[in-house]
């Protein structure tokens, strides 16, 4: 799993999007640099864009192997609601409690699967 910020930018303004875009696609390519793994050498289960299931990923101590379990949204691959180290029974009650991630629309069912996590230096608290 690969963990990255997607910079802020002014909505109305493209050219800041795409230089957005652009540093968060270089911020992925230089954790997968480091990890020393080639990006075509990988398969994109799924995307999720905000917030996950649980709080692991902004724990002081983020575990370097866990397990990821995930949900396709509705609106369909690659979109996915996901967390980190989380039962189903745990995963679906804060889907059921918080409002954001019900939204999302995340349908069963829940796959689970061994992860390698990888983030940017300084995650969770590099802004």
């Amino acid at each position: 799993m690969c963990c990255a910020r997607f910079p802020e930018f002014a909505g109305w303004a493209a050219d800041e999007e795409v230089c957005a875009q652009r540093a968060f696609d270089d911020a992925v390519a230089s954790i997968l640099l480091d990890a020393d793994l080639a990006p075509e050498a990988l398969t994109l289960v799924g995307e999720q864009q905000g917030y996950p299931v649980g709080d692991r990923l902004f724990a002081t101590t983020i575990p370097r192997i866990g397990t990821v379990s995930y949900a396709y949204q509705q609106a369909g691959s690659p979109w996915i609601v996901l967390g980190l180290d989380v039962s189903a029974d745990e995963f679906w009650a804060e889907i059921e409690d918080d409002e954001d991630l019900r939204e999302l629309d995340p349908i069963p069912p829940l796959r689970a699967v061994p992860a390698v996590v990888l983030t940017q230096p300084g995650w969770p608290d590099r802004p």
